[in-house]
């Protein structure tokens, strides 16, 4: 571009070497202006994606928020995570440390801001509040040591592909900065920030509420009872009716 704007350039001013200083003052200034409209289009920003977290009044809850520079109503995954250290007997399992999602909510960009809370405590079947993996290494017979920091992850995550928003934010002038983005075994391009915040476990008792076992959906694996008809569908013993029988009742 910078190449083709010089040569035009000598063009112009062979063809006006026979016309006054003036002249050719006229013909150079269109050439800078358009030179400064032209440099204003590569004048690029970067993605803004900052995440904060606080604890609540509410034992266990906390509120996650931050600011970004992105289109409005974008979603953003958030979630709470404990890495966990299995113990020798439970090495023979599986010897890599493990971990456990103990919340997740999704949030939305609201002029330029987005907020959400994360309960990380659960009730168990005795009023016990616990976090998700200490009801389930019960069951599951494992003993497992949980790392004193909880990871706090935000994730942009578009519903198609990272791409159609690059595209987007391109058109803005907006640009993920180098090495933000991040990719799964599988290929999927997304987007992250966390940060790591000391969290105690949780202590404490309270009544046990039916309804709150796995969120209001209790022990998926069980099959639920069905209710008893209240309609008695014994075969009656005898035709309860004078009519001739039909043809899909005669024996072929």
């Amino acid at each position: 571009m910078v190449n083709w704007i010089g040569s035009s350039f000598h063009c112009r001013i062979a063809l006006a070497q026979r016309s006054s200083q003036v002249v050719k003052l006229l013909l150079l200034l269109p050439l800078v202006a358009s030179c400064a409209q032209i440099q204003s289009i590569f004048q690029w920003s970067n993605v803004e994606l900052q995440m904060q977290v606080e604890p609540t009044s509410t034992p266990g809850t906390y509120s996650v928020s931050g600011r970004a520079n992105l289109p409005e109503n974008t979603q953003i995954s958030v979630a709470a995570v404990r890495y966990l250290e299995p113990d020798n007997r439970s090495r023979l399992l599986n010897a890599n440390p493990t971990y456990s999602i103990l919340a997740y909510q999704p949030a939305e960009v609201r002029q330029g801001q987005w907020q959400t809370n994360l309960n990380l405590w659960q009730v168990d079947a005795d009023g016990n509040y616990q976090e998700s993996w200490q009801i389930e290494q019960d069951k599951l017979g494992l003993s497992l040591a949980p790392n004193e920091t909880v990871l706090f992850l935000a994730t942009l995550t578009p519903i198609d592909d990272l791409s159609g928003l690059e595209a987007e934010l391109a058109k803005r002038g907006v640009r993920f900065p180098q090495g933000s983005i991040l990719s799964t075994a599988e290929g999927f391009r997304y987007a992250q920030v966390q940060a790591a915040l000391t969290v105690e476990l949780p202590t404490g008792q309270t009544t046990p509420n039916p309804e709150d076992d796995n969120f209001g959906w209790g022990d998926r694996y069980l099959i639920p009872q069905e209710p008893q008809n209240p309609t008695n569908l014994e075969f009656p013993a005898e035709r309860l009716t004078d009519a001739p029988p039909r043809q899909e009742e005669l024996l072929r």
